[in-house]
């Protein structure tokens, strides 16, 4: 059978949880170079046991990785789900109640088109609605060898977005040049977020990665519709960012809350990620 992996998972844990012994379950996995580092989302082959029925992880299944700040109910409406839907496909998670960041949660049925959770109901910001929205493994890693600068960039992806650009430009310029220096493609891989399995790129899957150093996980919740699926071009991962910063920061449409809600992108203070 096939487990998938969740948050604090290790081998021995595994082995434990499915009554196999950690030697026969390392020789089953040959595809994971290091068994003592193993990362959410990555499929473990478990020996199969007699009297055992087997459980198949789908190839191309929609998973989500439980970000901080996320609680069931966002992400169920997130992707268009009752609560009851998500809960039925994760019986593995004890308390639905309670999650964390970094489980693994199954996304039944590819996800709808519902509405991310707002993060601050004071301002009251219209959410990202879910069009556009991909499934992780529909995430591509080709480099962008194209034109333009960051403010180029940032006024396309307004317009995509059907914003308005004077309030974003300058809190994204600011943002895209403290993230990257304003390099399309450019990647983080020594952060907490540089994990995961090998991407076309050559580099983990969890990699802050393009001008406003999105991870694939939320470039792909974030999408907006009519981009690249290709996280380095830089419009499509900056859509992506100001829906994120929208949905969890509560900036609104015109921008003029940005600097206020997100410090990376004011100026006059101190850099700090988002």
């Amino acid at each position: 059978m096939d487990y998938r992996t969740q948050a604090n998972d290790t081998m021995s844990s595994i082995a434990a949880k499915f009554h196999v012994s950690l030697a026969e379950l390392e020789a089953a996995n040959p595809q994971i170079a290091n068994p003592e580092l193993i990362f959410p989302n990555e499929v473990v082959h478990v020996p199969m046991a007699s009297g055992q029925h087997p459980t198949l992880v789908p190839p191309h299944v929609v998973t989500y990785i439980v970000q901080p700040g996320d609680i069931k109910s966002g992400i169920a409406a997130a992707h268009g789900l009752s609560e009851a839907a998500l809960e039925a496909a994760n019986p593995q998670i004890p308390n639905p109640n309670l999650i964390v960041p970094g489980q693994v949660i199954n996304i039944p049925g590819g996800g709808g088109h519902g509405q991310p959770q707002q993060a601050h109901a004071d301002d009251h910001p219209p959410a990202p609605s879910g069009e556009g929205r991909l499934a992780i493994d529909e995430v591509t890693y080709a480099l962008f060898h194209g034109g333009g600068d960051v403010t180029s960039w940032i006024t396309d992806a307004c317009a995509v977005l059907g914003l308005p650009a004077g309030k974003w430009i300058a809190g994204y310029e600011t943002l895209c040049q403290r993230e990257s220096s304003g390099r399309a493609n450019a990647i983080n891989t020594t952060d907490s977020n540089a994990h995961g399995p090998l991407q076309s790129d050559g580099w983990p899957l969890h990699c802050s990665r393009g001008v406003a150093q999105c991870i694939p996980d939320t470039f792909a919740r974030y999408h907006a519709a009519g981009t690249s699926t290709s996280i380095y071009e830089p419009v499509a991962n900056i859509a992506a960012s100001m829906r994120y910063v929208m949905s969890v920061y509560g900036v609104v449409s015109d921008g003029s809350n940005l600097t206020q809600r997100v410090q990376q992108a004011d100026s006059h203070q101190v850099p700090q990620g988002y």
